[in-house]
């Protein structure tokens, strides 16, 4: 089905539940509150250690008023149950990297950029259970419109995933997206506070830095410039992400105040410093691992194109280039194709290292350009966590609590709990004995209700 029409047939369903995908309904005052019961689950909260069966998740409006074991759960004599068995209940997901509105078929463009584009782009993340995603950099005025109207409340056109935009995002003269005219390009301390003002008044929620050599072939910023801009993005109240490579770098960023990583340390395995830096400084950590792996996992042949979400929610044209021989036979012919798989097995041993010393991990994966599908590609990335050697409990943690820990919104989001928003993702299987289970979805609720993922389906 192309996408255009995938497109027009989720607006005409997701119409009847727009309350789902709408801020506004999660001041408890949206139509319809009332008690719901979800019974005979499997529930994976988000803060425990180990899975609760047969367990009872109890709603009022947008609200959870309780969760957990059956025997510990009193059901109001009005409720309304859904009997559950055999399902198991995670919490909505968060990415913290992802770019939205510049895609069409396998065009890419900042001349793309729409507001179809990002409501059709915060749909697919929305299907796949992303139920907050950050779009981080090159955001222009029709993305932070979705934004504005997300969160005054307005029903019209606001649909999807919760967005969160880092706006243009920094980067050197001369240096990474040199074709970009949109970015912040400071060459003095003073030029970086100012841009950062100009950012900040534009409401953004976060500030990007680009910080990449591309292996000694560009620009960096000098120590200086970067440090005003973490230090002015702070006295605005806003944290940074930087996209990077190599390890001295990270150190040097960590040392200024950068709060998280948005890629993998890919130059070199971390140290005990770096270690001992990062915890002591609490950054997160998004490993990426999906998007450094992209051209590897086409190359050794996808296992992933078969997913049943793919043809209703991307371009045809996008599915057959990715899925055929040409394609990928080039990539696995590329001649920086093993430099590109020594770099992945870095990041990957570098994820599980940072995780072991404490660091939190979270799950950023550059969704958004052809091929790098939006919603599946996060379930990706826990299933490479996975492969890395973390636990797949720990790999859902990283994928909501620890997101919206970040983000400054867990006391609303990232774990089912008494008193927070209903953000649920209801599985068909348990992801704890297979992560790639957290792909098979039943159901998304969000602020309390169902949201038709628009299957067509009566």
């Amino acid at each position: 089905m192309p996408r255009s029409l995938a497109l027009t047939i989720l607006a005409a369903l997701v119409a009847t539940v727009l309350g789902a995908c709408d801020p506004a309904s999660e001041s408890g005052q949206g139509e319809g509150a009332g008690w719901i019961a979800l019974t005979g689950v499997t529930l994976i909260d988000g803060v425990s250690d180990a899975p609760i069966p047969d367990a009872v998740i109890l709603l009022e409006g947008d609200r959870i008023m309780a969760a957990g074991p059956a025997a510990a759960v009193s059901l109001p004599a009005d409720v309304e149950v859904y009997p559950l068995p055999g399902k198991t209940v995670i919490p909505g997901l968060v990415n913290l990297h992802a770019h939205v509105g510049r895609a069409e078929g396998m065009a890419y463009s900042l001349d793309l950029y729409s507001r179809e584009r990002v409501e059709r782009d915060l749909h697919a993340y929305l299907h796949y259970g992303i139920t907050h995603m950050v779009s981080l950099g090159n955001d222009q005025a029709p993305g932070h419109a979705v934004i504005a109207d997300q969160r005054a409340g307005r029903r019209q056109g606001v649909q999807g995933a919760r967005m969160y935009t880092a706006g243009f995002g920094f980067s050197p003269p001369d240096g990474w997206l040199l074709d970009n005219p949109f970015l912040n390009r400071p060459s003095t301390p003073d030029e970086a506070r100012t841009m950062v003002q100009g950012e900040a008044a534009k409401g953004v929620d976060l500030i990007k830095l680009w910080v990449d050599d591309g292996r000694g072939r560009l620009p960096q910023f000098s120590p200086e410039v970067s440090g005003a801009i973490i230090e002015e993005a702070h006295a605005q109240g806003l944290q940074v992400l930087v996209h990077l490579y190599a390890l001295e770098e990270a150190k040097e960023l960590i040392r200024r105040g950068v709060d998280g990583l948005a890629h993998s340390i890919r130059d070199h395995p971390v140290d005990e410093e770096f270690l001992t830096l990062a915890r002591e400084r609490g950054i997160i950590a998004l490993p990426a691992l999906v998007g450094h792996g992209a051209n590897l996992a086409y190359a050794d042949g996808p296992d992933f194109l078969d997913d049943p979400a793919l043809p209703l929610l991307f371009a045809d044209s996008v599915l057959e280039i990715m899925g055929s021989r040409e394609y990928q036979e080039g990539l696995a012919s590329a001649p920086n194709l093993a430099r590109t798989r020594e770099d992945y097995a870095i990041a990957a041993a570098n994820a599980l290292r940072m995780h072991e010393a404490g660091i939190p991990l979270g799950i950023g994966t550059d969704s958004g350009p052809p091929g790098r599908f939006q919603g599946l590609w996060e379930h990706r990335e826990m299933e490479l966590l996975v492969d890395a050697g973390i636990s797949p409990m720990e790999a859902i943690r990283a994928a909501t609590l620890n997101g919206a820990r970040f983000l400054g919104i867990q006391d609303d989001f990232g774990s089912i709990e008494a008193g927070k928003v209903a953000d649920l993702v209801i599985l068909d299987a348990d992801p704890l004995d297979d992560i790639r289970n957290s792909r098979r979805i039943h159901q998304v609720w969000m602020a309390g209700r169902p949201v038709d993922r628009g299957t067509g389906a009566p």
